[in-house]
This record gives structure tokens, sequence and C-alpha cells, in this order.
């Protein structure tokens, strides 16, 4: 069997940005979507609801993706051994259908309008949207689960080329559907699910294709790392952090929604925080492969230059998302991006100023986060999420509680949450380095 692309030949930081963009392509076609989505339902009937309810409704939707996130990264890792790669298998084949399960029952609406309500403090005018939006993402978590461990295995035999294009191929699915949606007058929920689904569904067989063809699925011939699990029990003790992490992560974000619904601008907050989010993510998004390049080259590339190539992806984004956030092109960008719909610009537009630090944040996040997953240590990335996780909601309820403006509020909660994972990260790879 051939031995993963790059395994052999010197790596520096040329060959790091070779192999990371095709990767970031990846992400970045995935986090626009978002744009799409919100310009196609700022421009159909009932656009500020339409928007708010299928930013809850995603929220909800991947607060139950959240616990097979991170297969991608375990794919990664454990790669290197038949077994371990057999029992992740059965381990997200479990998993995804039963948070499929899950989700599907809190789409029902007797179910959803009593959670929405008591729970979520949703306004009663977006429960039937956001019922509708869910029950057409019930698939989501199990999708999600088959794409991300094909998505591991391609990243460990040096395969970044097929994630992009996969997933332009979910791009334009999204694309398409969500055009015969606004050309046929159909209701926005409806298209928002069905897009979101459709496009999802469609990247995990193409990345399951080219996986298959590539020969990433075959085992390895020698076991390359030493104390992998090899069954479902040494899988479940190694991925339970990871799970978790990403629950408290999503759990978070969507207890934040509500957190924004008790705003007194509860419904331009939730519509604004959705919308420019997703305008951040499209750019922040982009580094997040940096941690697939720290785990895979960590053996090979000394931390230092890891870390450098982390910053310099950062600094990168952050500066194209400044750009965007004070230039008139930006203006134009957002303008839009929402249609023309003044209120809910002029809420976006504070939010990305704030925001332009994030794609650096999240480079660092992910590089350290790497290094302790490479390491086994994946019950400190679980501590770093909850401190973080914690501060998000903690500084967000004082702020709206203080008659903040939401959307505002959002964004410098998640700045400081950001700014002390990071912290932590750094102080336990510290303690693990003396």
């Amino acid at each position: 069997m051939k031995l993963p692309e790059n395994q052999s030949q010197p790596v520096n930081l040329r060959t790091l940005w070779r192999e990371f963009l095709p990767l970031s392509l990846s992400d970045v076609t995935m986090a626009c979507g978002d744009p799409m989505l919100t310009t196609t339902l700022a421009h159909l009937p009932s656009a500020q609801i339409n928007i708010a309810a299928v930013g809850i409704a995603k929220s909800l939707a991947i607060f139950f993706e959240s616990p097979i996130i991170m297969i991608l990264h375990a794919a990664n890792a454990l790669a290197a051994s038949g077994d371990s790669r057999k029992a992740l298998w059965r381990f997200t084949l479990l998993v995804g259908g039963g948070l499929t399960f899950l989700l599907s029952l809190l789409g029902l609406p007797i179910i959803f309008n009593f959670v929405g309500v008591s729970l979520l403090g949703i306004p009663p005018a977006m429960l039937t949207t956001v019922s509708q939006v869910l029950l057409l993402m019930g698939g989501w978590p199990f999708a999600i689960a088959w794409r991300r461990y094909f998505q591991g295995l391609l990243i460990y035999h040096g395969r970044s080329h097929a994630l992009a294009k996969a997933s332009i191929c979910r791009l334009f699915t999204l694309a398409v559907v969500l055009t015969a949606g606004f050309l046929l007058h159909i209701s926005g929920g409806i298209v928002a699910g069905f897009a979101l689904i459709s496009g999802v569904i469609v990247e995990a067989i193409v990345v399951t294709i080219f996986a298959r063809r590539s020969g990433a699925t075959l085992p390895p011939e020698t076991v390359t790392q030493p104390n992998l699990p090899s069954n479902l029990a040494q899988v479940w003790k190694f991925y339970l952090p990871l799970a978790n992490s990403m629950m408290v992560v999503w759990g978070g974000r969507t207890i934040l929604i509500s957190i924004l619904a008790r705003a007194q601008d509860a419904t331009i907050a939730i519509a604004a925080w959705s919308a420019a989010w997703g305008l951040v993510l499209v750019i922040a998004n982009s580094t997040r492969m940096v941690q697939q390049m720290v785990i895979k080259y960590r053996h090979q590339v000394s931390d230092k230059q890891l870390l450098i190539f982390a910053v310099s992806v950062g600094a990168a984004c952050s500066t194209l998302l400044l750009l965007m956030s004070v230039t008139p092109i930006g203006d134009r960008i957002v303008q839009s991006f929402i249609g023309n719909d003044l209120t809910l610009a002029n809420s976006i537009k504070p939010v990305l100023l704030i925001c332009t630090i994030v794609p650096l944040f999240v480079a660092l996040q992910n590089a350290t986060q790497g290094f302790l997953v490479s390491e086994n240590r994946t019950g400190h990335v679980n501590l770093s999420t909850w401190l973080g996780t914690g501060t998000l909601l903690i500084i967000a309820s004082l702020a709206i509680n203080k008659g903040m403006n939401g959307a505002t509020a959002a964004a410098m909660a998640m700045i400081t949450s950001m700014l002390v994972e990071i912290i932590c990260l750094l102080g336990k790879r510290a303690a693990k380095s003396a």
C-alpha cells in the first residue's frame, strides 16, 4: 500500500500552505452556503422572521450534529490502524443514526411547540417555520457523520483536493435548490431546509466516491502509531471528550440564541446575529483545517513552525475580514447580502467590525487543540471548551440585562469566550512542555 502523500518529504511553511489551501477551500465553500441562504430568504416574503427562524433551526441542527463534528479529527488521527478505522466506522454509524432520530423527534410540532416556547423562548411567530426546517433536516447528523469519516481518511492520505471538489458539489446543489425555490416562490423555511439537507447528502456521496477511488479506504499494511484505540469501547473513551466539547460549543451557541430572544430588540437581534455570524464564518472557517495540518504533521514539523503557520493563516483571514468591514466594497457586499433592509444592515455592520479578530482566534484555537488531540489529551480540549462557553453565556446575559443591542452583545461575548479558551489551551500545552 502507498504511504500517505508528503509523509517522507521535507515539510516547510510553503508545503503546509500548499496542502492547507484545498482543505480551506472546502470549509469556505461550506460557509458560503449561509450567505446564499440568507440572501435568498431576504428576497422572499417575511424576510426577518424567516432569517431568524432558519438561524434558530440551523443552530439546533448543528447542536445535534455537534457530537460527531470531531469524527473528521478522529478519522485522521486513527487512520494509521485498520482496527481503529473499523471501530470508528461502527461508532460513526451508531451515533449518527441515533442523533438523526432525536433531531427528527424534536422537529415534530407537538414536541417543538413546547420546547421552543418553554425552554428556548422562541417568539410564537417563528415556531411553525423552525419546526418545518427541523423536520426537513432530520437526516443532517447522519449525513454529516458519514461525510466527516471519509474526509478524515482523505486528509490522512493527502487527498485534500477531493474535499474541495466535494464541497463545491455541495455548494452547487444548495444554489440550485435555492434558485428553484426562489423562482417558484416556495415558503422560505421549506426552501432553506430542503436546500441544506440536499447539499450535505450530495457532499457525503461525492466524498465517499473519492475516498474509494483513491484507495483511502484500504486498511494500512502496518500500524505507524502505537497505542491507538482498536475497539468500540476504546474509541468511545478516546472520542467522548471531543464529542462533549463540541456539544458544549454548539449547545452554548443555541442557548445564546435563546438569550438574544430575550433582548429588547429580539427579532432583529437574532436575524442580525445569524446573518452577521454567517458572513464572519465564511472567512473564519477557512482557518479551521489548521488543526488537521497540526495533527497530521505534529511528528514531522516543530511546534514553533506549526504555530507560525497557524498565525499566518489567521492573520491573513482577519485582515480580509477587516477590509470587508471598513471599505465601501464591504458595504456593498452587506447590502447585496440582506437586500434593502436598512435596519438589518445597520445592525450587522458593527458586529462585523467587532468580529474582525475572529479568524485569527479560530486559527489559534484549532492549532492548540490539534497539539492536544495529537497527544491523546482530549480531556484538556473539553475543559477549555467548558470555560470558553461559560464565558460566552455569562457575558451575553449580562450585556442583554443591561439593555445592550442584542447582536453587539453576542459579538462581544463571542470574542471574550474565544480568548479565554485560547489562553486555557495554550496554558495546558505550556504545562506539558515544561
